[in-house]
């Protein structure tokens, strides 16, 4: 047991030291990359509200007022309410956002199956030789920096940083640790990455009385996970979802400063790195994974449904187009449209192939599976219309592995290691009942994307990171 869990502000600043420190350790003898460089040199913020669902975002129809500043921000920005998480979980999912790879193309990933996160059984890291955002800003001279509430963002991609904070406290906290970073440095990519919404949940006391949250037993945490038997869980469930949107709203408003005080060039990209459940379907998930804790149809990592796979997008950058769209991207478009607006020139490793999907060679890693979004919008404005490409959601962390593919307004899911595969209509938000059969055109979507690539070493975790995986809800 550590003592200074007592004293949280003492701990959170042990915590840090710790992680910097280990942080110097592991990049003390990193090589830079040569040879990138940038024609239109802006500085660069990407932030992530952890568990963000697209559907809770006031600006996209949530009646509730959870985001007003994103909403301000949107004016200003391209906002997609029909992004795809490339994972339902932070590790894979941030590797994708910072490389534009899928994890089977960054290898961020279990080696094998069922997966049981929860036992500590942890997944490879990314490989080495996949270029990410700071590796190729920093070889074109920028400063770099994390500051993250999730530890689970740093175990995967905070060695590729010059400057590492992780601390687990509000947004409050962790916004004006970035802005205190940013004070006086001239060209920078920041990474910042906000927890409010991940069990156990920040709830901020002013907006308990905003969202009418009441005062309930755990509900910063999770009851109902097996069942949703009970006549108090109508109850509970409607007091969970007012607290989930009231520490969205708290995040929200640590951002309005930051935001407020960004040079109006500056390019930044806002996003959920994945979304979260709350009851949607429970005996969808039963036949899809057997998860070994027994938890189904709340949280994340178990399931790759739109109410955890779809997450909201918003990108302030040149030649992405303002205004509003529910057409469907990916986060793995994020990197490349930042490149695309840096003007950034970025040369091929020798033995590049124009499928880095489908195959070991780790000299297939430079090629970015994401698309520059205004690419992905050329001839037409924002608008409905279906993505032409198949979108991928894939690597869970507990039970049988999932991929889920959208094309062409309908969605599959597949389990490989089960042999099942279901199809299903998007008219709306959610699934509905699965579809009798499995159309071509989603059976040659999920063939498409191929085995991939083994990752690197497997996570390392130390007692501290440990204790706090487990309050996250990560381990039992």
């Amino acid at each position: 047991m550590n003592p200074l869990k007592r004293f949280p502000r003492v701990n959170n600043a042990w915590m840090d030291l710790k992680h910097r420190a280990n942080h110097w350790r592991k990049r003390r003898d990193r090589e830079v990359r040569e040879g990138v460089r940038v024609t239109d040199p802006r500085n660069v913020l990407v932030v992530v509200v952890d568990c963000l669902r697209a559907d809770h975002v006031s600006g996209f129809g949530h009646d509730r007022e959870t985001t007003p500043t994103l909403d301000r921000f949107a004016e200003d920005a391209a906002a997609f309410s029909n992004a795809k998480a490339p994972s339902p979980w932070t590790f894979p999912a941030v590797p994708s956002l910072l490389s534009g790879r899928y994890p089977h193309e960054h290898g961020g990933r279990f080696e094998s199956g069922p997966r049981n996160l929860s036992s500590e059984q942890f997944p490879q890291r990314p490989r080495a030789d996949v270029p990410m955002l700071p590796d190729l800003l920093e070889a074109a001279g920028y400063d770099t920096a994390m500051l993250t509430a999730i530890p689970m963002a740093e175990k995967a991609t905070g060695d590729r940083f010059h400057h590492v904070s992780v601390k687990y406290t509000d947004a409050a906290e962790r916004v004006s640790a970035a802005r205190d970073w940013l004070s006086g440095r001239d060209r920078w990519f920041c990474y910042l990455h906000l927890g409010d919404p991940h069990a156990p949940l920040d709830i901020p006391e002013r907006h308990r009385e905003t969202f009418d949250v009441p005062a309930t037993d755990d509900l910063e945490d999770w009851r109902f996970r097996e069942t949703t038997e009970g006549e108090e869980f109508d109850a509970y469930r409607d007091a969970r979802l007012r607290a989930y949107d009231a520490a969205i709203r708290g995040a929200d408003d640590a951002l309005e400063p930051l935001l407020a005080d960004l040079p109006d060039d500056t390019v930044v990209a806002v996003c959920g790195d994945h979304g979260e459940a709350f009851w949607e379907h429970p005996e969808l998930e039963r036949r899809l994974n057997d998860d070994p804790r027994g938890y189904y149809a709340t949280d994340h990592g178990h399931s790759t449904l739109e109410e955890v796979a779809r997450v909201p997008l918003w990108v302030r950058a040149p030649g992405v187009e303002t205004g509003r769209s529910t057409r469907p991207v990916s986060l793995v478009d994020v990197a490349p449209t930042i490149l695309s607006a840096l003007g950034a020139d970025v040369p091929d490793d020798p033995g590049d192939s124009d499928d880095p999907g489908d195959s070991d060679d780790p000299g297939d890693s430079d090629d970015p599976g994401g698309r520059d979004v205004p690419d992905d919008f050329t001839g037409r404005a924002l608008g409905e219309s279906p993505s032409a490409r198949p979108l991928l959601c894939e690597e869970t962390a507990y039970g049988y592995n999932q991929r889920a593919v959208w094309h062409r307004d309908e969605k599959a899911i597949s389990v490989p290691e089960t042999g099942e595969t279901l199809a299903f209509a998007l008219d709306d938000y959610l699934e509905a009942d699965p579809l009798d059969s499995v159309p071509d055109h989603l059976e040659d979507a999920l063939a498409s994307f191929g085995a991939g690539v083994s990752g690197g070493e497997q996570m390392a975790v130390d007692g501290d990171t440990r204790d706090r995986l487990e309050e996250l809800g990560y381990l039992e």
